[in-house]
């Protein structure tokens, strides 16, 4: 007890108990829909004595409202109600009971949190009845957001990536539907799910709002769905005898039958599951939401939102959900972690409880290693903790871990960031977090980004300036004379525009010299290109980087036939292009023949790093180690990229996942770069003068 009493009142163990005080009271609050009191935005408190609701905190969009404002001027309702028959007496006047249902329209109208609360009703999981719907945290979250977009008065287009089981659906759906029921008419909707069951419940559950909602506020006994024109899938809200109340279109398809779709000029579109859809050869997640958004016009209020759980680092939703993470898309990229979510939550029975378990997350913080399949190691329950998760959070992860066998499994199901979520099939070949943690240490902008060419006349390098150039340096080479300082790696891709593009990935191996010390990759080429073309590109760049040891990925005998369609059809260039260089360059990677027919015809030496079952393997446990040891520099985004899709397939063969955009040519450049720069010589001063290659540098632009 007494050693209890020592280490959980430490200093840090105070700091973390009021930090997670502080992460408890954003999510439980003392926010109030109804009163506005503690919601984002509602920054305006007014007390109205005689309205039903005497003090109010309204949104800017509220508080400026006419109506409020007159009757704020005026002191009360009645006061209100008094002058303005006072002023119109030839109307047919207005009741106190009239003002107070118009400032309850006029809220309703711009405040959807209130709108929510007051009128729309949704089914308790629990019990099973009709209830307000109350926003819990990541609803108030997306809604923030939502509303953000709304008063810049921008198109909201939304990637949702999510956990499971918080709603996000409602949210969307019943976003919409205050929409269409306060705000606009005219605006036509449509919703698609991935199949007709979970299209029916979404509509069922529009169907409910609108069963519970007073019709005396629309001048109508009650609201109800009515076909529209006589469609299955198409309804508009009207009374109970049929007449049109809000000029708007539903319309609720299944991706499985998306038909219906066609030909309806809509302003807000919500696609549930999407990562889920699957590509058939009639259609694709990507032609049937492009074919709906192209009729979707650029206006404010317009509205498309795709949301999902993860499913895969490939297909149609992870591109889009990564273009709009890295801010290349018109869609707003958002996640919803499972630290959002209310019911992923455990309660401590007591403060000691609660300190000893602070204790044991500080303790595991930097424990690499679980001790079992069921869960997870000290450091990465930490990483939870600095993620923004409350200790109530971190406890139920620690339980529900234990019905997972695998990390993905439950990454899938309760992620903590929108790295680990997309569930992979077979196993990544590198840790997401380590490639996380290298990618924020490295990645730089290039200080050049062109083309290389050499004059034929002074054999002077040039290089050209070009702000869509396929060449990116990092660090130029200087005047030093020098041997063995770089390398040069050339992956050889295909000419078509679908096919590995090709890369040229020059590396600096000037720190090798020195204990701890790391090669540096310094520039690289990459793109889709002529093979002769390529060749005399490589050597180009080679020479300019002091002659540097050049060597082509020469063949891919590895590759299963299943993975090796695009190099068949495309051929092996690599001896077409080895005859046009190896005259014109000397100093080329060479490997020793193994063929016996070789052997026999006295060749001993063969140009370029054969890629093989053996050497793929080699080169693959080379880089693990040189990237979680941190002993590899690569300042390129595109590498990391390719890295967290690397993976090893149930066949053992290893290759990126399958997916648009999907390649490794350029992670293969620094693997293969790797393991040749563990044989090669130290780098070295060139301290007399030579006859051979090595000092015969072109100038180039370093020396110019």
């Amino acid at each position: 007890m007494e050693s209890y009493r020592k280490l959980a009142f430490t200093e840090e163990v105070e700091s973390i108990l009021a930090e997670n005080n502080k992460r408890l009271k954003n999510i439980f609050g003392t926010h109030d829909q109804f009163t506005g009191r503690g919601m984002e935005g509602h920054s305006h408190r007014v007390v109205i004595d005689d309205y039903p609701i005497r003090v109010q905190w309204l949104t800017e969009e509220v508080f400026k409202n006419d109506l409020y404002q007159d009757v704020l001027k005026a002191g009360s309702i009645k006061d209100y109600t008094i002058r303005f028959n006072e002023l119109y007496p030839d109307s047919d006047g207005i009741n106190e009971e009239d003002v107070a249902n118009m400032l309850f329209w006029a809220r309703c109208s711009r405040d959807p949190s209130f709108a929510f609360f007051s009128l729309f009703k949704i089914k308790s999981k629990e019990a099973g009845e009709m209830i307000p719907f109350e926003l819990n945290y990541a609803q108030r979250y997306v809604l923030s957001v939502l509303e953000e977009m709304r008063h810049k008065g921008v198109t909201i287009r939304i990637i949702l990536l999510k956990a499971r089981q918080w709603g996000g659906s409602t949210l969307v759906q019943l976003y919409m539907a205050w929409i269409q029921l306060f705000v606009m008419e005219g605006w036509y909707s449509v919703i698609i799910a991935q199949t007709k069951d979970t299209a029916k419940r979404i509509k069922a559950m529009y169907k409910k709002v609108l069963d519970n909602i007073p019709g005396f506020i629309y001048g109508v006994d009650k609201l109800q769905f009515a076909p529209y024109e006589h469609s299955a899938s198409d309804s508009i809200i009207t009374d109970q005898s049929g007449n049109k109340v809000r000029d708007n279109v539903i319309t609720v398809a299944s991706y499985e039958n998306f038909e219906s779709t066609r030909g309806m000029d809509y302003a807000m579109a919500h696609f549930s599951e999407v990562a889920y859809w699957k590509t058939t050869d009639g259609k694709s997640a990507e032609q049937v939401i492009t074919n709906i958004d192209s009729n979707i016009l650029e206006r404010p209020l317009t509205m498309e939102i795709s949301e999902s759980t993860a499913n895969g680092m490939a297909g149609y939703f992870y591109d889009e959900y990564q273009m709009a993470k890295e801010g290349t898309s018109s869609r707003k990229a958002l996640f919803i972690p499972f630290f959002f979510i209310e019911n992923d939550m455990i309660r401590f029975k007591d403060k000691k409880e609660t300190r000893l378990f602070i204790l044991d997350l500080l303790e595991g913080r930097d424990v690499t290693t679980s001790p079992n399949d069921n869960s997870e190691p000290g450091q990465y329950l930490w990483s939870l903790w600095e993620k923004g998760a409350t200790l109530e959070h971190i406890k139920w992860y620690i339980k529900k871990r234990a019905s997972f066998h695998d990390h993905a499994s439950m990454a899938s199901e309760a992620p903590s960031d929108d790295v680990e979520c997309f569930k992979y099939s077979g196993n990544l070949v590198f840790n997401i977090y380590t490639i996380e943690v290298m990618r924020e240490r490295y990645v730089s902008p290039p200080e050049f980004i062109g083309d290389i060419s050499q004059s034929e006349k002074t054999k002077r390098i040039i290089l050209t300036k070009n702000p869509n150039g396929l060449l990116r340096i990092w660090k130029r080479p200087d005047d030093t004379r020098t041997s063995n300082e770089y390398l040069v790696i050339v992956d050889v891709g295909g000419r078509s525009k679908n096919s590995d593009p090709s890369c040229i990935t020059v590396i600096n191996r000037w720190n090798l010299r020195f204990s701890g010390g790391k090669p540096e990759v310094v520039a690289r080429w990459h793109g889709h290109i002529r093979y002769d073309w390529l060749a005399y590109k490589a050597v180009k760049i080679a020479r300019y980087y002091k002659n540097a040891l050049l060597a082509f990925e020469s063949n891919t005998f590895d590759k299963k036939k299943s993975e090796a369609s695009e190099f068949v059809e495309e051929g092996d260039h690599i001896r077409g292009i080895l005859k046009k260089i190896e005259d014109i360059y000397p100093n080329l990677y060479m490997r020793a023949a193994t063929d016996p027919e070789d052997i026999r015809n006295g060749i001993y030496k063969k140009i370029g790093f054969q890629t093989n079952k053996k050497t793929k393997q080699d080169m693959v446990d080379n880089f693990i180690v040189a990237f979680e040891d941190d002993m590899f520099i690569d300042p390129d985004e595109r590498m990391y990229k390719e890295a967290s899709k690397y993976e090893q397939r149930p066949d053992g063969s290893y290759g990126n996942i399958p997916g648009r955009g999907n390649h490794d040519d350029i992670l293969m450049t620094d693997m293969i770069g790797a393991l040749i720069s563990e044989d090669m010589p130290k780098p070295s001063i060139i301290k007399e003068e030579s006859t051979g290659y090595l000092d015969s540098y072109p100038k180039n632009e370093s020396s110019l």
